[in-house]
């Protein structure tokens, strides 16, 4: 079916646009925010009606006169891109109501797909592949992190992402379980392209993995890998720890290698169990410069709501502090962004992990999701909304953290899948154990 745009909710689109208060925030996508429906504008009724007036006669003479046909659906998306490119705004993204229904579901750990999380490289045009699932459809396609998709179809059908955009390219990768996903991609240095077809299938999310290290250090060193902070997190991170500390291990290494980020309320769920009651968890500044301080305390979302997967009693704040204080290190490399990068300088501002590996990737802002049901819409749309800087640490947008040991992965190992490269031949790794208490 055909969706019509009345005048209305182009009107309020603007307004969200111009001015609008926040219920919650996030570090990335999935973080969900309500808007007065009337908006709060300084732009007086005569200048919106103006505007108003333009995109109706624009939207009259695309419809009628352009020699392609284009739906609503289209009109109205490109409408939004439109939008949020006058802002300068490189992540914002429309999702259309299908699209959006997914995003909830992946952020309550309900997927379906190829199993991977990408960020886009602006430079060429690729969607970089930050990490593979471990049991994913894409990994047992031999899909690899840091392979550069290039192409979404394979052979003649094949049209780039940089033709297609960042979001239409995505769009094309997601789909049903039980559909394939075509593409081509770019590994390394060389210019010989890989074409994938991957089934598509309905798994659950894994953020995090753990096992006993195999080392020679006599102390047990406990591995706590986290993949991704979606609202499975801190309920995955707990039985990880527990069953760790329940083998006898003293030290523990968290890997966020190649972590994308996610969402604030599990990155701040997951933080809290290591830190102090009161401690400062993130601050967030607006465009206007106001700041707001949010620190460490306990947490109780309706049992209704699928963020109470991040509720945090008041006995559970610092449960794991005397476990890892000074006896932990943080992986990271240059694919450890936004939510993971919160998460590396929290401990590390704290003294509670020295860091290893290489320099982060650098992303100090905060994306919310707009749902635009409440205006005569469906799906929703997502803007950056505020900057955020670590408890103490300086701001880290476009720089980047930079390790207290700085160790490049051994390079026969770029090539190999994370997933699958042991623990002893893991030179980082090593460096981590080595490090901790040095």
């Amino acid at each position: 079916m055909k969706k019509k745009i009345p005048a209305r909710v182009i009107a309020l689109l603007l307004a969200i646009l111009m001015s609008f208060s926040l219920i919650l925030s996030g570090c990335d996508s999935g973080h969900f925010i309500n808007t007065d429906k009337t908006g709060n504008t300084d732009t007086s009724a005569a200048e919106q009606e103006s505007v108003y007036s333009k995109i109706d006669i624009l939207i009259a003479l695309i419809k009628n006169f352009s020699y392609y046909k284009l739906d609503d659906e289209q009109i109205y998306s490109s409408l939004i891109h439109g939008f949020t490119g006058i802002a300068g705004d490189r992540y914002a993204e429309y999702y259309s109501a299908e699209n959006f229904e997914k995003l909830t579901a992946e952020n309550s750990g309900d997927s379906q797909g190829i199993g991977i999380t990408v960020i886009f490289d602006a430079d060429t045009g690729y969607i970089q592949v930050l990490t593979v699932l471990p049991g994913s459809p894409a990994e047992k396609a031999g899909l690899m992190p840091d392979d550069r998709i290039t192409h979404i179809g394979i052979g003649e059908n094949a049209v780039s992402t940089a033709e297609l955009g960042y979001t239409e390219a995505v769009n094309r990768l997601q789909g049903k379980a039980g559909t394939e996903a075509e593409f081509t991609v770019k590994r390394g240095e060389s210019e010989e392209r890989i074409e994938f077809k991957v089934l598509r299938e309905h798994f659950e999310s894994q953020s995090v993995m753990y096992h006993v290290c195999n080392t020679d250090n006599k102390v047990k060193v406990g591995l706590v890998k986290l993949t991704q902070f979606d609202l499975t997190t801190p309920g995955q991170f707990c039985e990880a720890m527990d069953a760790l500390i329940d083998a006898g291990c003293n030290e523990f290494i968290f890997d966020v290698r190649y972590n994308g980020g996610g969402d604030l309320a599990s990155i701040t769920a997951v933080l809290s169990y290591m830190l102090n009651s009161n401690d400062v968890l993130i601050k967030t500044k607006d465009r206007e410069g106001n700041e707001t301080v949010t620190k460490v305390a306990a947490v109780n979302y309706s049992s209704t709501s699928p963020y109470s997967a991040c509720n945090v009693k008041e006995e559970d704040i610092a449960k794991y502090r005397t476990y890892v204080e000074g006896k932990s290190a943080v992986l990271v490399n240059g694919n450890t962004a936004s939510a993971a990068e919160l998460f590396t300088i929290g401990l590390k501002d704290y003294g509670i992990s020295v860091i290893v590996g290489t320099k982060t990737y650098g992303k100090g802002s905060m994306q919310s999701i707009i749902p635009l049901a409440n205006y005569g819409s469906s799906g929703a749309l997502k803007l950056t909304t505020k900057m955020y800087f670590p408890p103490i640490s300086d701001g880290y947008d476009g720089k980047g953290i930079t390790p207290d040991v700085t160790v490049e992965l051994d390079e026969t190992l770029t090539n190999k899948n994370i997933y699958k490269i042991t623990d002893e031949e893991d030179n980082q790794l090593q460096a981590a154990i080595t490090s901790i208490g040095n």
